[in-house]
């Protein structure tokens, strides 16, 4: 099982960051700048072919792919000179390579999320991991996500378990995980009507409970850890038309803001940890895949139209080899292109391939402690 597994995360983890070096590749050639190379997966070749002037190969192992671009990311005076190579370019057509990458991935997002939501009705759902957060558009409630239940608490005699969402209580819906909240500390010792989705059945169930008359710092009325799942719903005709559009950018602005968040929570609490938990490599990554594997082929799909978008949006922060990184030192060469060499730029993509080699070690490690359990399940 685990075999099948590690060819699932295979396929997926290809497909997005073949989808990211793809739009590298089209961004050359739409622009005319020669692609000496394009890969499907890394060396050793074990097929290639040259048509015109790019060789086009597939590698035996299965990662992704891989341009070579005349005259970019290497020092080479004949290049440069060269009206086809990368570096005779202006600003706007070396940023459209740059960026080519990030807009093929989000264009990917937009393509598999009309799929989605189309398939849905025009409702979607995502656990969230940052709360009292609004999606820039569309309809959107709030419902509490049962993380845990406590032992012998009100919520485990009356059968809650991992996963169920609640929906209503004592017949009023819940939109929001606050008034979640203040219907249960307006109600505390009373026996409530509580109706949720169960998480094995997907089915509406309705039971009643009876409410701790208090509550202490660990242990709330309920006795449950809760999350906040999110059901958003385009409505409109306009939000119809564009839903692909405006799901993506949701996903967007919901990415850059809660990456923005932990890295708050990091430097209030003076600890790398609530960022570094929330950071995931290719291993964390595997568990994912596996868990949703387990929920089917549509599920499989929105993971792919996520890990897009974090793909995208991660090659956008300024850190040197990445792509918002690159684009940045093009701006900074227009402004003093002596200070700004091409040199100076490989020196410093030299120390931040060095500093992301790290990194990807540390999350490796990092992630098979966080996940062994799944990973080995």
């Amino acid at each position: 099982m685990i075999i099948f597994d590690i060819l699932i995360f295979l396929i997926i983890l290809s497909i997005v960051v073949l989808v990211h070096e793809l739009g590298h590749f089209w961004g050359a050639k739409l622009t005319g700048v020669k692609v000496e190379e394009f890969g499907i997966g890394f060396p050793p070749k074990i097929w290639k072919k040259k048509i015109g002037e790019t060789e086009y190969s597939i590698g035996a192992l299965p990662f992704g792919g891989y341009n070579k671009i005349y005259g970019m990311d290497e020092i080479d005076d004949e290049k440069d000179k060269d009206p086809r190579g990368y570096e005779r370019k202006g600003f706007w057509v070396k940023a459209l390579i740059c960026l080519g990458g990030v807009i093929m991935n989000l264009i990917f997002a937009v393509f598999l999320f009309y799929f989605l939501v189309i398939g849905s009705g025009f409702k979607m759902s995502q656990t969230m991991i940052i709360t009292d957060y609004k999606f820039p558009f569309g309809t959107q409630i709030d419902r509490p996500l049962v993380l845990d239940v406590s032992e012998n608490s009100p919520a485990q005699m009356a059968g809650l378990k991992f996963k169920d969402v609640i929906v209503s209580i004592n017949g009023d819906n819940i939109n929001s995980l606050g008034q979640f909240i203040n219907i249960l500390d307006s109600n505390l010792g009373k026996n409530i009507s509580l109706d949720f989705i169960d998480a094995e059945t997907e089915e509406i169930k309705t039971v009643n409970v009876t409410l701790r008359s208090e509550i202490t710092e660990d242990q709330g009325a309920l006795g449950i850890s809760y999350g906040d799942m999110s059901y958003i719903e385009y409505s409109s005709l306009g939000d119809k038309l564009l839903c692909g559009f405006y799901h993506t950018y949701n996903f967007v602005d919901y990415s850059i803001r809660a990456m923005g968040t932990l890295i708050g929570n990091s430097v209030e609490e003076k600890s790398i940890e609530p960022l570094a938990n929330s950071m995931s490599g290719p291993i964390g990554i595997f568990a994912i895949t596996k868990i949703v594997a387990q929920e089917g082929i549509i599920p499989l799909i929105n993971l792919i139209a996520l890990l897009s978008i974090a793909i995208g949006v991660t090659n956008l922060l300024p850190i040197p080899a990445m792509d918002g990184a690159k684009t940045i030192f093009l701006g900074l060469e227009l402004i003093n292109k002596k200070i700004f060499t091409k040199e100076l730029q490989m020196k410093v993509e030299q120390i931040g391939m060095v500093f992301l080699i790290i990194l990807a070690l540390v999350m490796v490690f990092k992630d098979f402690f966080q996940f062994k359990d799944i990973i080995f399940k």
